[in-house]
């Protein structure tokens, strides 16, 4: 009774600490709040640089100074640059490495989400992930290593053998359990 409970609190846990995580850092593609991108380039330096994972957060409000993820109208892509002038809704950015403003501006519908945090390096381990090559050879070492488990916990289909061998020693048994029956 004691386990039972005992499975059932872990359980419980684990479910809302999955809850918990999800809340937290679901990307918006499924219905989260959080935008994952890997940096390129060297327009951030210091700060970021290629490669880096940056997790940006929509929020309500953005400031001049704010680094933010937007939908470049001249670049075709997102940008990750700090936020250098609002002006008539309009937003106007720079990167820390960079000697000029960014072409063209942003409205508020461009922007993606302000900077939360950056892991370093995490685009190069990422970017082999996402090779073909590599991820195929990821797979199928995956579904090598599951084929073997699971045949390592197959039960045995062993035949067992019968105690007297063949019919004709259990017909010979018969036989005399039939003579000495009086």
């Amino acid at each position: 009774m004691k386990s039972r409970r005992s499975t059932i609190a872990v359980t419980i846990a684990a479910i809302a600490l999955f809850v918990g995580f999800w809340a937290v850092f679901a990307p918006v593609q499924l219905g989260g709040s959080v935008t994952y991108s890997i940096t390129d380039g060297i327009s951030m330096r210091p700060m970021l640089v290629k490669n880096d994972l940056a997790v940006v957060r929509m929020e309500s409000t953005y400031k001049v100074g704010e680094v933010v993820l937007y939908e470049s109208q001249v670049l075709h892509k997102p940008v990750l640059h700090r936020i250098y002038l609002i002006q008539n809704g309009n937003y106007f950015f720079k990167g820390d490495n960079n000697h000029f403003v960014d072409p063209g501006y942003a409205t508020r519908s461009e922007l993606l989400g302000e900077l939360w945090f950056h892991v370093p390096w995490v685009g190069t381990v990422l970017g082999w992930f996402g090779k073909p090559i590599h991820a195929a050879a990821v797979a199928a070492s995956t579904a090598m290593v599951f084929v073997l488990v699971a045949s390592d916990n197959a039960p045995s289909r062993r035949r067992r053998r019968r105690r007297g061998g063949s019919r004709r020693g259990l017909r010979r048994r018969s036989l005399l359990i039939r003579r000495m029956a009086p």
